[in-house]
């Protein structure tokens, strides 16, 4: 006689996820294109889409690079080219000096994100985060076992953090303050007095580390400046990560290319996590991120 047939276990998921699911951005964005397919009027304001097309001047490159044999895998963590590209990018754009063991190249700016939390939270570790902002950075630091502290800065204030509401924030368990200028989904943009204030506070607190998320620094208007922290106070260099990369910049959303410079310690560790995640990013979008960064930028 055979023995009955035992019922599969219900699955469980595991408790980092357990009240996390997928991102709302994207949860909205799939909700607005059904509706736009149903014929409705539908304006789209979820993912964080260029209204554009990658330059063709871009496109050609990857083109040559397929053509080329260029299909392989590459470095861990970005090739020499283009590491050497994002630093004379800082450098012409930003006035800041990196070196190349100072560059992470990886799946899209997300990754960055990802690969930095990961690489530096212990459970219970605070992360600052200004409110409103996207909604993958708290999913993140949980993911990571991080506590988000989100700090609610309110439209009479420009939505953006003030210096007081830094302190108070603060505890011996912060990590990292994220700051993300021009904001989505504000669009709120810091400018270089309003950053000194914000740095000033993060100077008295040397255990805390700066995460800047740079990916709209060209998404800007009415003549503004924008600057990243690290150019307002250079002293804080050696503790920040500055997150960029060419998706908004060049509607190169699709072609998954972000990369992150910060010190060298650092960014070795990000390494580690993004060899047993990912490995390298796309050769064929990192020759053409090549091109994205050093060619014509005169469309921007």
């Amino acid at each position: 006689m055979n023995a009955p047939i035992q019922s599969p276990s219900s699955f469980r998921r595991a408790n980092r996820i357990s009240d996390i699911s997928v991102s709302e951005i994207i949860k909205i964005s799939t909700r607005a294109r059904e509706l736009k397919a149903e014929g409705n009027p539908v304006i789209i304001l979820g993912a964080g889409e260029p209204d554009f097309d990658t330059p063709d001047h871009v496109k050609d490159v990857a083109h040559k690079a397929i053509d080329a044999g260029m299909t392989k895998y590459t470095p861990l963590d970005g090739t020499p080219e283009l590491k050497l590209a994002v630093c004379r990018k800082l450098a012409r754009g930003n006035g800041l000096k990196y070196e190349p063991k100072n560059i992470s190249v990886s799946a899209g700016a997300k990754q960055v994100l990802y690969n930095a939390f990961m690489a530096t939270l212990n459970d219970g570790d605070e992360v600052v985060i200004p409110t409103p902002f996207w909604t993958t950075y708290a999913d993140i630091v949980r993911i990571c076992g991080g506590v988000p502290v989100l700090v609610q800065c309110p439209g009479d204030a420009g939505f953006k953090l003030q210096p007081d509401q830094l302190e108070a924030a603060i505890t011996d368990k912060t990590r990292w303050l994220l700051l993300n200028s021009p904001s989505n989904p504000t669009g709120a943009a810091y400018k270089a007095e309003e950053l000194q204030a914000i740095t000033d506070v993060l100077l008295k607190h040397p255990h805390v580390w700066l995460m800047s998320d740079d990916i709209y620094e060209h998404i800007i208007y009415d003549h503004f400046q924008f600057v990243t922290p690290v150019q307002v106070e250079p002293r804080l260099k050696d503790r920040a990560l500055i997150i960029n990369g060419v998706s908004k910049s060049h509607a190169m959303t699709g072609w998954r290319l972000g990369f992150g410079a910060g010190p060298e310690e650092l960014i070795r560790a990000m390494a580690v996590i993004q060899s047993q995640a990912t490995s390298c990013p796309s050769s064929i979008s990192q020759a053409a991120a090549i091109e994205a960064l050093d060619g014509d930028e005169t469309f921007l």
